[in-house]
């Protein structure tokens, strides 16, 4: 039980959006997770640029195929270190926020980001200053969220300040909202060391704030050169039956986006997962 989606920018043949809902139609896939800056090169989709016609205009086509955006993704550093640039960035995913309504979405979502303006590794990111500095930053966006009636879906991932179980759910108590939502990626939390305890990490992550999380992304992977390499849903080890068992009963119906599967990948994962 619950709802098959896709990136939108995983269907790589599709030469514009009519051609990507064309896809997903055929796919038998109702739900999209829509990155319009990847999706839509030609097409000038910053903060300023968003209006209620965009929105409807996008909402409408992909209804016409059965297609609801379930996400839309503003993914940012949302702690850039230049805070000219950061504000920049912040008024963009508000704008977001405000016109989700438009595009049928309920969320928008993002990752954390890093102290790095080029999202590069750094240990600076665990420290406890900049973890406050993200709680500061998620609280003014979640403000927007609540006003706008939009979710404000956060992923966590190693390399960032939100880089575990235990920092997510210390996000979560410290923004205290019910506009504050998590999306789950089980793949961004593990390591060639612990990949193997994934599915202890997502019956944690449910035990602990299993009402907040919004949608899980499944990327399959294998071990090469003592990393985490993403492949094609299908292709790889992770254990996804035993991961969507724990989401068919603790989150019934939840979003389940696929990620770095594209293609006929995506054809081939969803008749895996469907039948």
């Amino acid at each position: 039980m619950y709802n098959l989606a896709i990136r939108g920018h995983d269907i790589s043949k599709a030469a514009s959006v009519e051609e990507m809902a064309l896809f997903m139609k055929t796919s038998g896939i109702s739900n999209i997770q829509f990155a319009m800056n990847v999706s839509l090169p030609g097409i000038d989709t910053s903060g300023p640029a968003l209006n209620p016609g965009m929105g409807t205009y996008f909402k409408n086509l992909f209804a016409r195929n059965g297609i609801q955006i379930g996400i839309l993704s503003c993914y940012n550093n949302l702690i850039h270190p230049d805070l000219k640039e950061r504000e920049s960035i912040l008024k963009k995913f508000e704008s977001y926020l405000r016109h989700a309504q438009y595009f049928g979405a309920p969320m928008v979502a993002s990752e954390t980001g890093s102290v790095i303006p080029e999202l590069g590794y750094t240990t600076a990111n665990f420290t406890d200053e900049v973890f406050q500095d993200l709680v500061h930053v998620v609280n003014r966006l979640v403000k927007s969220g609540e006003r706008y009636n939009t979710i404000v879906a956060i992923e966590a991932g190693l390399n960032h300040p939100l880089y575990s179980v235990d920092r997510t759910k210390e996000l979560i108590d410290s923004v205290n909202s019910d506009f504050l939502g998590i999306i789950l990626d089980p793949t961004n939390l593990v390591t060639a060391a612990t990949h193997e305890s994934m599915v202890s990490l997502v019956t944690e992550a449910f035990e602990l704030y299993g009402d907040k999380i919004v949608a899980l992304h499944l990327k399959d992977y294998v071990i090469e050169n003592n990393q985490i390499r993403p492949v094609c849903f299908g292709d790889g080890i992770i254990r996804y039956q035993e991961i969507l068992d724990i989401v068919s009963k603790k989150k019934p119906y939840c979003y389940i986006v696929l990620e770095e599967t594209k293609d006929e990948g995506i054809l081939k994962a969803r008749k895996i997962l469907n039948g």
